[in-house]
């Protein structure tokens, strides 16, 4: 529901002559509209800008027309916590949490520890074709408490693809950086990626937010490296709410149950889970989703 800001860009980058690929994503306007749809704290704004610029970057990866999902379960402070984005890289996000157990961790509290460590925490990450196609999913344990390494770890796992990975968040912006040895290396690839492997763990997290523009800061990071950097790809926070969907989903829910909450509250009010939204519908509106449906359409 924003307009993408100047540093909302995703650009692609490959070493020449070497089967290593990477990938740079900078948020500004799309992280800080994400977090400011809802009170979240601290530690969790953090770890929300993280996945979202964790999920940018997988999803920048992919050959499909679809989404990606990244999602949180756990049994810690944090119940849910749901990051997607699509291939036209358009990002949403939301969570459920207990802001009392949230708080008494700090901070600086860690992704494993917002969910509760093993108490039944895991991170599923679902590939969903849009139309057509199966839907993927991988499921990661929380056994480390980086978001970068969980990634890095399902990637190894899962996809099979030697993989570096840096986030990093400051004020409400959030950047990431990955670097992949690509399939089908050969053996005279391997000093390019130990290379390109070495020089990402090096990295100075903030220094993928400051500098030039995105090409400039690649080049930089990579010095010794014959880089071709490939034109950025905006970002943009994008909610898929409506109007529409609200009416909707309140007929599903039926005529008796919009009555009741007619009779309780005097109007039916709908606030979007991922954007904040709030949908409000005075009771001659909310009775007029059902002034065609059949009489069983209140059962």
């Amino acid at each position: 529901m924003s307009t993408p800001q100047p540093d909302d860009m995703l650009t692609r980058f490959v070493f020449e002559g070497a089967a290593v690929r990477g990938a740079l994503v900078t948020l500004t306007g799309a992280s800080r509209s994400i977090l400011g749809g809802h009170p979240y704290p601290p530690s969790l704004q953090r770890v929300l800008a993280e996945l979202c610029a964790a999920a940018t970057l997988l999803a920048s990866t992919l050959k499909f027309t679809g989404s990606l999902i990244v999602q949180l379960q756990g049994g810690g402070p944090v119940r849910l916590l749901v990051v997607e984005c699509t291939d036209a890289l358009e990002l949403r996000a939301t969570a459920q949490w207990d802001s009392d157990r949230v708080r008494a961790l700090g901070d600086d509290a860690t992704l494993a520890e917002l969910a509760g460590h093993g108490v039944g925490g895991r991170l599923v990450i679902t590939l969903d074709p849009r139309g057509a196609g199966a839907i993927y999913q991988g499921i990661v344990a929380l056994e480390t408490a980086s978001v970068a390494r969980l990634v890095e770890h399902y990637l190894e796992t899962s996809e099979q693809l030697a993989s570096r990975m840096v986030l990093v968040t400051h004020e409400g912006m959030a950047a990431g950086m990955l670097v992949q040895r690509m399939p089908g290396a050969g053996s005279g690839d391997a000093a390019a990626w130990a290379r390109a492997s070495a020089q990402t763990a090096q990295i100075d997290p903030l220094a993928l937010l400051q500098g030039e523009a995105p090409p400039m800061r690649i080049h930089a990071l990579f010095p010794h490296d014959d880089v071709r950097v490939f034109a950025g790809k905006p970002v943009r926070s994008h909610c898929r709410c409506s109007r529409e969907r609200v009416e909707n989903a309140l007929r599903i829910a039926g005529r008796a149950e919009i009555e009741s909450i007619l009779a309780e509250r005097g109007e039916v009010e709908v606030s979007c889970e991922f954007c904040g939204r709030r949908y409000v519908l005075a009771p001659v509106e909310a009775r007029a989703l059902f002034a065609h449906a059949p009489e069983s359409a209140s059962h």
